[in-house]
C-alpha cells in the first residue's frame, strides 16, 4: 500500500490449463509476516476446499513469512521459487550473461544427471556460485528435481508481477476503495 494507508496486499494467482492467469484471492494485511500469510493461506484453503494434505504447488519469490506459513498450513504442498527472482538475487554478486545462462541451463535440465553435469560446470566457472546455488533446494528451482505430482514445469512465472502492475492505481486509496479497485 502507498500513501497514508499502511499495509500489504497479499495475492494468490492461478494458472489455467492454457497458462492463462487469473486472480484467485487477495487481501490487505498489516504486515507481510508468517502470521498474515498463515491467516491468508487458511482462508484460501477454506475457499478452495483445499485441506492440509492436498498436493498443490505454490510458486513464489520467497516473500517474508510465506515459507514457514506454507509448511504449517499445507505441509504436503510443493513450493517452488520464481527463477527470475533467484537470478535477480544472484546478480548482486555474479553479473553477466555467462552466470545467467548457467543458471537457466541448470534450471531447465530435465534429468538429475544432466543437472549434476551442469552444476559441475558452474563449480568450475565459480565455486562460490556453485555453493550459493546448492543452498537453494534444487526441487524449488530445477525441472530435474520437480516432483511428478505437479502438472506444470513453469520456471519463469511473472503472473504476480502482471497482477501487481494492474493494482498500482489502487494502492494509494483507502482500504475499501482499494479492495474494490482490485475486484474490478
Amino acid at each position: 500500500m502507498k500513501g497514508p494507508f499502511p499495509g500489504q496486499v497479499l495475492t494468490a494467482v492461478g494458472l489455467d490449463a492454457n497458462n492463462g492467469i487469473y486472480p484467485v484471492a487477495y487481501s490487505i494485511v498489516e504486515a507481510e509476516n508468517k502470521s498474515s500469510w498463515t491467516w491468508f493461506l487458511k482462508y484460501l484453503g477454506d475457499d478452495l476446499d483445499i485441506d492440509s494434505n492436498s498436493y498443490f504447488t505454490f510458486i513464489s519469490d520467497r516473500q517474508k513469512g510465506l515459507l514457514p506459513a506454507l509448511s504449517d498450513v499445507f505441509p504436503n504442498a510443493e513450493h517452488r521459487y520464481f527463477l527470475r527472482h533467484i537470478q535477480e538475487n544472484m546478480k548482486v554478486k555474479w553479473r553477466g550473461n555467462l552466470f545467467k545462462d548457467m543458471l537457466w541451463k541448470c534450471a531447465s535440465a530435465t534429468t538429475i544427471p544432466q543437472f549434476n553435469k551442469l552444476m559441475e560446470e558452474v563449480r568450475k566457472a565459480d565455486p562460490s556460485l556453485h555453493e550459493w546455488l546448492k543452498d537453494i533446494p534444487a526441487n524449488s528451482w530445477s525441472r530435474s528435481h520437480f516432483s511428478g505430482r505437479t502438472k506444470t514445469d513453469v520456471l519463469l512465472n511473472n503472473i504476480c508481477e502482471n497482477l501487481n502492475k494492474q493494482l498500482v492505481g489502487g494502492r494509494d486509496k483507502p482500504i475499501i476503495t482499494c479492495l474494490e479497485f482490485i475486484r474490478e
